[in-house]
């Protein structure tokens, strides 16, 4: 049989066995094995990605999407990575990962059975919705018209080893939440939002962070390296489209505990659920619907864009009508103490939102003014810088007093002792910072005061002890988590501040010098490689006559398909990063080199690894503590 045919008919089991098990949602329903019907969708769309990935593999030119996308001189890793580097083989990935999640909660040991049903048939109604639009608009396995012995190849932008694991953890991210909406749709039918519910949806909301958080950090790292600009965060509406479910995922994590703790704020958990998920899906339709050009975007088909607005659309009103009708009967009335733990909690929670709404409006605003007026509008990263300043200062004073609250109710007083000394020292730190390096302004030194101080509290409240002198090991996910957070700040505030670039006009056996380091242009030669050729230039950090450090920055020229592309060179070390990248301009004897220092760089992915590890902790500990 057609390998073409077998996965359409293995797309066609995935939409069959989803259509059937969403039908639990309808007031009168047939009695059907919701676990079946749960792991029918999985084990399909799972055969039809490796048959993907096969085809790939085999640069296999009877179907249009390894013509567009692969060539047969291409590097394995990029071949198989090639079924996931455009749209349609990131939708089935997109599918697989839906599919994934409801076969790993049906297996979940939740004795709530109409609970179970309703969640694995919402989550059902998704993956037959994201299905459909795969066989109507988006089908991988479309043969092609005529024969063909090549392929165009994969964007070279995109061959990279690291570019090649960062859209399956993004998804996992993404697509994770849309097990989050289910729990709250499952509850919201069954009346189950309370203690318990949350305690079953903590470690779901947090895999989905950890790896959310992952991606976006993988991704910044390989715009770093990889673009050559110099950056790792460029505000491109893209970027801003994975931040926002990043946002809203933390403020709902951190709900989660709240309700986990105490029986309140059940419908503003449930909003919140609703609300990272459409964020998800408003980030699918910004990279499909070829509204964006971006590096990111994978399609430009505006019937494409049409199918997920119109599936967002009819998400949004299934989630707030019910929500409209059981939200207000969620919550239980309790009075919350202005002093507390959870009004920290709560605080930073409408801080993470207020950036969310900044970072919407700076994202959404310029496409609506030229898409309804016909004017072309930029938000540049100055709009976001100042709005969002006075914000993160808010945000950083209440992680340092959220964890030394006590629960319920607390004093004042209580809290400036617990934190006033590691204050005081991080002040006088910074301090004498800034009176060695006159770039420092008061903002600078209110951010690193008070990221340092997150920091310093966070260590002692991960080091906490119980009257056996043990660690107390929950506490440890969430102290690495707010370190990584608070180096991520000041990492960030520092490099901005102390950063350094230059741009020369160089030929062979120029010095180039940039904060009295002196760069040596040495030579320039050509390379082929596996399937590019390159020019790539030598460059040396000298003290006096002594190298210390080589750089070789290239020019890579492909063939399939026809593209240049910048490869930097970056000297990492503890400290700071030495950033080299080259051009050559037509119909010239010199090339333009743009040398970068980057102090406390490295700390920012970091910062990322803290994160995510503290996320894995959480989960871990937790387990281990129910055992």
């Amino acid at each position: 049989m057609n390998l073409g045919n077998v996965g359409n008919i293995l797309m066609l089991v995935c939409l069959l066995a989803s259509l059937i098990q969403s039908t639990q949602l309808l007031p009168k329903k047939i009695d059907i094995d919701y676990k079946i019907f749960s792991r029918l969708p999985f084990y399909s769309s799972l055969l039809a990605f490796i048959l993907l990935i096969y085809i790939f593999v085999d640069s296999n030119f009877n179907y249009q999407l390894v013509v567009n996308n692969s060539h047969s001189e291409k590097p394995l890793i990029y071949k198989i990575a090639g079924a996931w580097g455009n749209h349609e083989g990131s939708l089935l990935l997109w599918i697989l990962v839906l599919t994934i999640f409801n076969f790993m909660f049906s297996y979940s040991k939740i004795e709530h059975t109409d609970f179970k049903k309703n969640v694995t048939a919402f989550q059902s109604l998704m993956i037959f919705g994201f299905t459909l639009f795969l066989l109507l608009t988006s089908n991988p396995f479309t043969p092609t018209e005529t024969f063909v012995s090549e392929g165009l190849g994969l964007n070279p932008v995109l061959q990279d080893l690291l570019l090649a694991i960062h859209p399956p953890i993004l998804y996992v991210g993404y697509v994770g939440y849309s097990l989050v909406l289910s729990f709250a749709i499952g509850g919201m039918i069954t009346n189950k939002v309370d203690k318990e519910w949350a305690e079953w949806l903590h470690p779901w909301v947090l895999t989905a962070w950890i790896f959310l958080t992952l991606g976006i950090g993988l991704g910044s790292f390989w715009a770093y390296y990889e673009l050559g600009w110099g950056g790792y965060w460029f505000w491109d509406p893209v970027e801003n489209a994975s931040l926002m479910p990043w946002l809203a995922g933390t403020a709902l994590f951190h709900c989660v505990i709240i309700l986990k703790k105490k029986n309140i704020l059940q419908s503003w958990t449930i909003l919140l659920s609703i609300l990272t998920f459409s964020l998800s899906l408003i980030g699918t339709f910004l990279v499909r619907s070829g509204i964006l050009n971006s590096v990111h975007t994978f399609a430009s088909d505006p019937a494409r864009g049409l199918f997920i607005l119109i599936f967002l659309a009819i998400i949004l009103i299934i989630s707030f009508t019910l929500y409209a009708f059981k939200g207000p009967l969620l919550d239980n009335k309790s009075e919350m103490s202005l002093v507390s733990k959870e009004s920290s909690i709560l605080a930073n929670n409408w801080l993470l939102l207020s950036t969310l709404f900044v970072v919407f409006l700076g994202t959404l605003y310029p496409l609506g003014t030229d898409l309804f007026l016909q004017k072309s509008t930029s938000v540049g990263p100055n709009y976001y810088i100042l709005s969002l300043l006075p914000i993160t200062v808010l945000l950083l004073f209440f992680m340092i007093i959220g964890p030394n609250a006590k629960w319920q109710s607390d004093k004042i007083s209580n809290i400036i002792l617990s934190t006033n000394k590691l204050f005081i020292l991080s002040l006088a730190i910074i301090f004498g910072f800034s009176i060695y390096f006159d770039e420092l302004h008061l903002t600078q030194i209110t951010l690193l005061t008070l990221c340092l101080t997150l920091i310093l509290v966070s260590i002692k409240d991960g080091l906490r002890v119980n009257h056996n002198y043990t660690i107390i090991k929950p506490s440890l996910g969430k102290s690495l988590a707010h370190i990584g957070f608070g180096l991520l700040i000041l990492s960030v505030v520092a490099n901005a501040t102390f950063a350094q670039e230059k741009i020369f006009q160089a030929k062979v056996n120029d010095i180039l010098i940039l904060d009295d380091q002196k760069f040596r242009f040495d030579s320039v030669e050509q390379n082929k490689g596996k399937n590019y050729n390159s020019i790539i230039a030598t460059f040396h950090l000298m003290d006096n006559k002594t190298i210390l450090e080589t750089f070789k920055p290239e020019i890579r020229v492909y063939s399939n398909p026809p593209t240049v592309t910048s490869e930097t060179s970056i000297i990492r070390k503890f400290l700071t990063d030495i950033y080299v990248v080259m051009n050559i301009p037509e119909n010239s004897d010199f090339v333009n080199v743009r040398i970068h220092i980057k102090p406390l760089i490295s700390f920012i992915w970091l910062s990322i690894i803290l994160m995510v590890i503290g996320g894995m902790s959480a989960i871990v500990f937790r387990v281990k503590l129910k055992k």
